[in-house]
């Protein structure tokens, strides 16, 4: 006997979904929504005078944002990278 593992067992239970929720009959309807699509932006060449190649390139990256994404919040922010990586992932 493993304890631990009954511990374990009980836990995963919980999480379960329960096969009748709320009462509903045996009819669920869904309520998922669409994905709101992301405004396009021009993703063409973006004025980047007085922000670093360097600092667009790592907020690009920890944000998994677009260049012109990572520009115009370097920009709001005063070329502050954690600000900025902030502003786009908050």
């Amino acid at each position: 006997e493993d304890l631990s593992q009954q511990a374990q067992m009980a836990a995963a239970e919980k999480f379960k979904t329960p096969e009748n929720p709320a009462g509903l009959g045996g009819e669920v309807s869904s309520t998922v929504s669409q994905p709101i699509p992301e405004e396009s932006e021009d993703e063409g060449e973006v004025d980047e005078t007085g922000v670093e190649s360097k600092d667009i390139e790592l907020v690009m990256s920890q944000a998994n944002v677009s260049r012109s994404k990572a520009v115009k919040a370097l920009r709001n922010n005063s070329n502050d990278i954690v600000n900025a990586i902030m502003e786009l992932t908050m």
